[in-house]
């Protein structure tokens, strides 16, 4: 694993085995709070927050927007997530005093995906699906940070014990631009919930329909006692990784599969 100065709070510093579950609580959110002073400190007005408004990334916002009221808040409207997620959205701005950027897809390139592939491709093949996620969310992230070059650090919600695919999760990634800071990465889904409720934070009313990880309307549903967080992501999918492309990259036969229908895709997008 990648080690760096935001993670010496965690190595040199271990946890009392004995210590009771809110003396845990207490160290995980000191810790968190140190990376966002630390990144604060560092990149200064060159910091965003991008958040999907769930339970994480509303944890994240709070925690940053405490200490750096004006940080830039970002979304990805895909165009098909759920009419609640609006609702959290103008909730957070009147908390927080702050306008939520939303970033949106190239309506072109959209286009000729319904045209060529059909509205649901998503459940067609897991390649179909990587390129809805590409055209709706990854690749407008790109443009934006692409148009936005002054941001270099970049809050995100991830922790390790959302997925297997996520474990390994870094407090600060220096492997991407712009710098990514994943501030809760060693929080369990206990510790996420316990500071939405102590702190009174907004949360996605799909939490109380039992969600546990949302995304887009049609390709997140609610879970069962004893599935894994994520697993309410794209569920007809039986081998592939619960990612869509923004935090971990594809590989294998899904990613040749995807790039090929992403290349005849943009061949067909009229500008």
């Amino acid at each position: 694993m990648h080690l760096n100065t935001f993670q010496a709070a965690e190595s040199d510093s271990p946890l009392d085995p004995v210590a009771s579950a809110r003396d845990i609580d207490s160290a995980h959110e000191t810790s968190a709070r140190e990376i966002v002073d630390s990144a604060v400190r560092e990149f200064g007005d060159s910091l965003a927050i991008l958040t999907s408004f769930q339970r994480e990334g509303l944890v994240v916002l709070d925690l940053v927007l405490g200490v750096a009221p004006r940080t830039p808040v970002l979304t990805i409207d895909t165009g098909r997530l759920p009419a609640s997620t609006y609702d959290v959205i103008s909730e957070v701005e009147k908390r927080y005093d702050t306008r939520v950027e939303l970033i949106v897809p190239d309506a072109a390139e959209v286009d000729s995906m319904l045209s060529l592939y059909g509205r649901d491709l998503f459940v067609e093949s897991v390649a179909n699906r990587m390129l809805c996620c590409q055209v709706r969310k990854v690749r407008p992230l790109e443009r934006y940070m692409t148009r936005n070059p002054g941001i270099s650090g970049l809050f995100l919600g991830l922790r390790r014990g959302q997925s297997d695919t996520r474990a390994n999760v870094d407090f600060i990634d220096r492997t991407t631009e712009p710098t990514r800071i994943n501030a809760i990465a060693d929080w369990s889904a206990d510790d996420v919930l316990r500071y939405t409720l102590d702190n009174s934070l907004p949360e996605h009313p799909l939490y109380a329909a039992g969600y546990t990880s949302i995304g887009c309307d049609p390709c997140t549903r609610a879970v069962s006692s004893g599935e894994g967080e994520r697993a309410g992501r794209w569920w007809w999918e039986s081998e592939a990784d619960k990612e869509c492309g923004i935090h971990f990259t594809p590989d294998g036969r899904a990613e040749r599969e995807v790039d090929v229908l992403l290349r005849d895709l943009l061949a067909h997008t009229k500008r």
